[in-house]
């Protein structure tokens, strides 16, 4: 359990350094994946509500550390997030690529709506959201369902790796 929880956290400052460095280089019309949303998606699937909650409760407490805006915006959407997205690990087959991309799609569009309409609150002056969802939330739900193939299939064999391991160490 300890090392599935340090791993975890390893990834998630590992992704964040990645989406804050390397992404600005593969960003297509000012739009970039957020890998944050995605593992956060995929460990939720895996490891239910009460797990993917904490996972997008830290996660987006770190997106807002490097952020720099409010502290706690990132974190109670991550938080939210996580709880839907773990819902589907008692109902659905877990390692289905086409859950993990649908979910994602989904989610990443209520969460971006989320962020804008929060973000926007009280600008009377701010584009309508039709014109944001065709040219940011819908795009970057795209391509988040498009990254979440290669992050899950890496939860995927790093989660089994630890089961693995960790049934190894109870028999003995």
């Amino acid at each position: 359990m300890r090392m599935k929880v340090l791993i975890y956290v390893v990834s998630i400052f590992v992704i964040i350094l990645v989406q804050t460095t390397v992404l600005d280089y593969i960003e297509i019309n000012n739009i970039k994946p957020n890998l944050i949303l995605v593992y956060s998606v995929c460990i939720s699937i895996l490891e239910g509500s009460m797990g993917g909650a904490v996972i997008g409760l830290f996660a987006g407490l770190v997106q807002d550390i490097v952020s720099g805006k409010t502290l706690g915006f990132y974190s109670l959407l991550g938080m939210y997030l996580g709880a839907i997205a773990g819902l589907a690990s008692k109902k659905l087959y877990k390692d289905n690529i086409l859950v993990v991309v649908l979910f994602t799609f989904f989610l990443t569009m209520v969460y971006e709506s989320g962020v804008y309409l929060l973000s926007r609150f009280g600008n009377l002056r701010s584009p309508g959201l039709l014109y944001i969802f065709k040219t940011v939330v819908f795009p970057e739900a795209l391509y988040n369902s498009a990254f979440s193939i290669l992050i899950h299939f890496m939860v995927i064999k790093v989660n089994s790796k630890l089961n693995f391991r960790s049934k190894v160490i109870r028999r003995y």
